[in-house]
């Protein structure tokens, strides 16, 4: 499977920083809960039966295809009670997966973490731990293909036999996650929910997708008269560094309208398709339409659709502000950048 060259992608982090300026990294570089749950971490056992399929056949995007993706790291991991060891916390991973009919096609690169040793998708919603429903682990025995920045990566297709379990997850596609386990980490190195991709992309480049993270970040707010004449913080601005470098703000403090500015000039603005909560504590995560506003060519240039994925921290700050005021909230996201 091919895969383009500068993909990005690291581990979210919160960055307590003083002011609300950031710097645009000078050079292009790589990127560099414990709620339980009645359903065992360990009970794998409860898998879909699959078999495993052509891939040149199976993964080309076809009518009625739907597709997902999936955000993986450590910090996802839900600890089981003297059960196996989970959390790779210099694990990451980012997971696409296409379900056209019975056929489930995923392509998935990992790195910092070991080789994987079972790859599935579980049934639970953040926070929780459920069973298997689709075993892409049999895929595992071609080993694993090189990709420029990452361990490896792991493509194919399975053939699932119980329609109501892709029904369940085409219809609510944030109650399952995605766990890719190693030796060291048997009960699941990193972990990610999944959320629906909007934007169509040929599956057989779903590697070219490609995922940057908050390096250093603040969500900025502004004190302003609200509902009812009381003066409460809202979003200004936001200010923030991804790998890539890419800078991320608003298009104009007070607009509303992000960008994403890359070290090689190409950018896109972005327009909310769907927001989704992801905890107290957190901003929400979100799905953003993409539109060129950089050069044509260069890393940004053929983005369509941006996830906000994996939020911590960043939300407004409670209770009554004196008018004008201006505070920077730091905060951590992963942002996935579909490529046309």
């Amino acid at each position: 499977m091919k895969c383009t060259k500068n993909i990005l992608i690291g581990t979210t982090a919160v960055v307590a920083a003083a002011g609300v300026g950031f710097a645009v990294l000078p050079a292009f570089a790589s990127d560099g809960g414990t709620s339980t749950n009645a359903a065992s971490h360990t009970g794998h056992g409860g898998g879909e039966t699959v078999t495993v399929q052509g891939e040149r056949a199976a993964v080309a995007q076809g009518k009625g295809a739907l597709l997902f993706v999936s955000s993986l790291n450590g910090a996802n991991e839900v600890p089981v009670r003297s059960g196996p060891a989970v959390g790779d916390r210099d694990g990451v991973a980012l997971q696409f997966v296409k379900v056209h009919g019975d056929k489930v096609s995923v392509a998935v690169k990992f790195r910092g973490t070991d080789k994987p040793t079972a790859l599935h998708i579980h049934q639970g919603a953040k926070g929780t731990n459920g069973g298997v429903k689709v075993d892409f682990t049999p895929l595992l025995a071609r080993g694993t293909e090189p990709v420029k920045g990452w361990a490896g990566a792991v493509s194919g297709t399975v053939k699932v036999k119980d329609r109501a379990v892709l029904d369940a997850f085409k219809a609510n596609p944030r109650g399952f996650y995605a766990n890719l386990h190693t030796a060291r980490f048997p009960g699941g190195a990193v972990r990610g929910q999944f959320h629906r991709v909007t934007s169509a992309f040929p599956f057989d480049k779903a590697l070219s997708n490609f995922q940057a993270s908050v390096i250093k970040g603040q969500q900025i707010y502004r004190c302003e008269k609200g509902a009812g004449g009381r003066y409460a913080f809202q979003q200004h601005d936001v200010r923030a560094t991804l790998g890539g470098p890419i800078a991320h703000s608003f298009v104009a403090p007070g607009s509303g309208k992000p960008q994403w500015i890359a070290a090689d000039r190409s950018a896109v603005t972005g327009t909310l398709i769907s927001k989704s909560p992801n905890g107290a504590g957190n901003i929400a995560e979100l799905d953003i339409r993409a539109k060129q506003s950089g050069k044509k060519k260069g890393l940004l240039a053929k983005s369509q659709e941006i996830l906000r994925l994996n939020t911590v921290g960043g939300v407004a700050p409670a209770g009554n502000c004196a008018k004008g005021k201006i505070v920077g909230v730091p905060y951590g996201a992963d942002y996935v950048f579909i490529q046309k």
